[in-house]
Formats: structure tokens, sequence, C-alpha cells
């Protein structure tokens, strides 16, 4: 059942890194290193890596507490790389022409998707009776209240610095509440 899961999780991993690849090589290729990469993207490619490796943990700590699962906690869990994959693909890619006005067009979507992708998380915690008010909670609340900054800042600067911030606030995360999950293979 998790194969299904590790998949999607994995084509996400593979088409955010193919993107920051792309970005890096059009860069590195480019004769006076004028194609530079539109650095809010990039930040929220790095943004995503971060997020899968998060989703990652969860899963590796859920699977090592819980038995069992229902279809609808698989459904939830498959809803998160889903969404981390679309996400992805939203994102301005080294082809594009103009890539600030290409991400505030998606710009609805791709935060709309983050917020998303936290309701579904929230649900299943409530409905699996594991919600309470800890740090769990606190940092599910910060990252949808920078995602529905990012709906509204418009600006190149502003976007970097919400990027910066979310990764590092995915990073705390990542450190507080998953710095004891075993992994292994």
């Amino acid at each position: 059942m998790w194969w299904f899961y590790t998949v999607i999780l994995g084509m996400s991993f593979g088409q955010i890194l193919g993107e920051l690849a792309s970005a890096v090589r059009r860069w590195a290729q480019s004769p006076d290193r004028s194609g530079r990469p539109f650095l809010p993207g990039i930040l929220w490619q790095v943004f995503l890596l971060v997020l899968v490796v998060e989703v990652w943990l969860a899963v590796t700590y859920y699977r090592t507490t819980f038995v069992e699962i229902s279809v609808l906690e698989l459904l939830a869990f498959l809803l998160v790389p889903a969404g981390i994959l679309v996400m992805s693909y939203l994102l301005p890619g080294a082809k594009e022409g103009d890539e600030r006005d290409s991400f505030n067009r998606v710009r609805p979507v791709f935060f709309g998707t983050l917020i998303g992708i936290v309701a579904v998380n929230l649900l299943h915690d409530f409905l699996i009776g594991q919600q309470g008010l800890d740090a769990d909670l606190f940092f599910q609340c910060l990252i949808v209240a920078g995602a529905v900054v990012g709906l509204f800042v418009r600006g190149t600067r502003a976007d970097i610095a919400l990027a910066v911030a979310m990764t590092a606030v995915l990073g705390a995360y990542i450190g507080s509440e998953y710095s004891t999950v075993l992994v292994s293979t």
C-alpha cells in the first residue's frame, strides 16, 4: 500500500530536483551569465524539497506508530505528496519567458494548494484524535499564515523573504517534531 505513496513522493522529489538542475544549467551555460534564474522560484523549489523531507519523516513516524491505517487515511496521505507534485509543476520552469509574471499567475493555485495540504493534514489529525494545542498545530498554523501572506505579496523581494522564512519554519518544524524519528531502510 505504501509503494504508491512512495512513487508519488518520489515523483515530486524528482520534479523539484529536475527544475533546480535546469535552472542551474541554464544559468551556467549562458555566455555572460545573464540567464540568471528567478530567485523566488528557486527558493520555493528548495521549500518544496524540505517539505518532501518533512512528509517523508512524518510518514516514517506514522508507519512505526500505527500498524494499520484506513483507506481514508491512505487517501489523506496521498493528497499531500500529490499536492507537492502539483506545486512543483506550478513554479516557473527554466523554459518559460517572464518567470515573475508566470509565478504571479499561478500564485493563487500554488499557495491555495499549500493551504489545502495543511488543511488535509489537520483534518486527518482531528479525525484520528491526535490534534491538540501543541507544537505541531503551531507550526502548521505558521505555514498556513505564510501561505496566506503569499497569496497577496507581489514583489520579488517579498517573495524571496517569504520563501526563506517558510523554509526556516519548516526546518524548525522538522528539527523540533521529528528529531527522534528513527530512519531505517
